[in-house]
């Protein structure tokens, strides 16, 4: 309901049609969840943090101060994102992710990534997943 109205109709599409399929459900997905769609420059700017600061400390400070979750040491030291002008920023960006066995399943196969970019683009989406570089295999966009 965050997302900007005109992409709405063809997110809501895309998810029905993820949770629907067939192909997903033989690969093990028991479901696909939004994991997220706008956010403020306070998240995106936390996220940006990631990789860049030097000290885990500070990343978790950037979290803490946009209200997010504390994240790991790892996760401090990997990057989540290439930009401070994300499309989430804009309401034009909805990430979906495959759920198995009670959480988010981040380490899906290749095959489960693309059935999802597939019905994604289906739906006038660009995906992540196509992205040359820099891959968000979550991230579907509506330029």
């Amino acid at each position: 309901k965050d997302l900007n109205k005109e992409i709405q109709p063809a997110a809501n599409k895309a998810y029905k049609a993820m949770n629907n399929s067939a192909a997903l459900k033989k690969l093990g997905v028991e479901k696909v969840v939004i994991v997220e769609t706008k956010r403020d420059l306070a998240v995106q700017m936390a996220y940006y943090s990631r990789s860049r600061m030097k000290d885990p400390k500070d990343v978790k400070a950037m979290y803490k101060a946009a209200g997010l979750y504390e994240p790991s040491d790892w996760e401090c030291k990997t990057a989540n994102t290439q930009t401070l002008n994300s499309n989430h920023i804009k309401g034009i960006a909805i990430d979906f992710a495959p759920f198995k066995a009670g959480k988010i399943w981040w380490d899906a196969p290749d095959s489960v990534w693309n059935e999802m970019g597939n019905i994604g683009k289906k739906y006038g989406f660009s995906w992540g997943g196509d992205w040359k570089g820099f891959v968000d295999k979550p991230h579907f966009e509506m330029v």
